[in-house]
């Protein structure tokens, strides 16, 4: 079996390889999205750590 043409949309059919590039670009789009939003909570998680780390400090040199 051939494919040539998908159906993408309720109204007709499309070429295979113009539905998968546009496919393609949305999971690459929806990646990129993703690592930036990975990059963020990372980032909060490394400032929240800081943090806890910083006002343990401080506790331990009150209670010295």
């Amino acid at each position: 079996m051939h494919v040539q043409k998908l159906r993408a949309k309720a109204d007709g059919l499309v070429p295979a390889g113009a539905y998968f590039a546009t496919l393609s670009r949305k999971l690459e789009a929806a990646n990129a999205r993703e690592d930036v939003r990975r990059a963020r909570l990372d980032q909060e998680d490394r400032d929240l750590e800081t943090r806890y780390r910083r006002q343990s400090a401080s506790r331990t040199a009150y209670a010295a």
